[in-house]
């Protein structure tokens, strides 16, 4: 894996040097615009609104718009005066409860990775990480942009995940949305019963980009040769007002039979392979 960033992790007057790699892939396709005609690839160019006429990168300054219409440009000298002080440390401030941290904070993770003489250093800070619980709420730069984020253990690494400022995220206080006034004591022991049925742990491999997958195959078959069939699909039907106890019923009932017919398959006797 490539190794994006080289610095240290910092904790109280421990320094691990480590080296930073992406924990990600790009697993969606990308497509290139392509001109109909001949399908040659199509250049995206920088036209002036009000000229009308394509313009090179040198002509080009960047300016926020404070007003519809109305632009403040800033030069390289101001956005020098805002740059943050370039480190090459992971420096972590304090240890926090994982689950104290909200999921909608979590943004893209890295692996770190030891560097030479970083070790042991490295494997004490992954074990107390584990042993407490915890994870070490930690500042970092990267990209030019100062990053919150958390070191956690998973498995025998340590992972940075950079976090979202506050100030990123649109609060679920400013959502309209139902309260529990009006729910029928019934209801809720069916839901409950439901999500208790449906419950199990978390595995991620079961579950697969369905979109991407057929979509891919649909790349093969085309470079194949093959005929694409496009197959028919349903108007999906207006919202209906449902009664739900009777569909929390109907889907307890076919949970129900799911787990039985996969008891009988679970019952049966393998068979045994026939010898020549």
């Amino acid at each position: 894996m490539q190794t994006i960033w080289k610095g240290a992790i910092s904790f109280g007057l421990v320094h691990i040097p480590i080296r930073l790699q992406t924990a990600t892939t790009e697993y969606t396709p990308h497509f290139r615009m392509l001109h109909a005609k001949d399908h040659s690839p199509v250049k995206t160019q920088r036209v002036c609104e009000r000229e009308g006429t394509v313009i090179g990168w040198n002509e080009v300054v960047k300016g926020y718009e404070y007003e519809p219409g109305k632009f403040v440009v800033l030069g390289e000298e101001e956005f020098k005066a805002v740059e943050v002080k370039l480190t090459r440390t992971i420096d972590i401030m304090d240890f926090v409860e994982q689950d104290e941290i909200d999921p909608s904070y979590y943004d893209q993770p890295y692996h770190l990775v030891p560097q030479a003489g970083g070790e042991k250093a490295y494997a004490l800070l992954r074990r107390a990480i584990r042993k407490t619980g915890r994870v070490g709420l930690a500042r970092v730069v990267l990209r030019n942009r100062e990053h919150l984020a958390i070191v956690r253990a998973v498995g025998k690494a340590l992972v940075l995940n950079l976090l979202r400022y506050p100030a990123e995220l649109v609060s679920v206080e400013t959502l309209q949305v139902p309260g529990d006034e009006g729910l029928k004591e019934k209801e809720m022991q069916m839901a409950v019963q439901l999500v208790e049925q449906l419950s199990g742990t978390f595995e991620p491999e079961k579950y697969t980009d369905e979109y991407t997958e057929k979509l891919l195959e649909t790349i093969r078959d085309k470079i194949e040769g093959k005929e694409i069939v496009v197959p028919e699909v349903e108007e999906v039907a207006e919202p209906e007002v449902i009664d739900l106890v009777a569909r929390l019923k109907e889907s307890l009932a076919k949970v129900e039979r799911g787990r039985k017919v996969s008891e009988r398959e679970r019952r049966k006797p393998a068979r045994k392979s026939r010898t020549a």
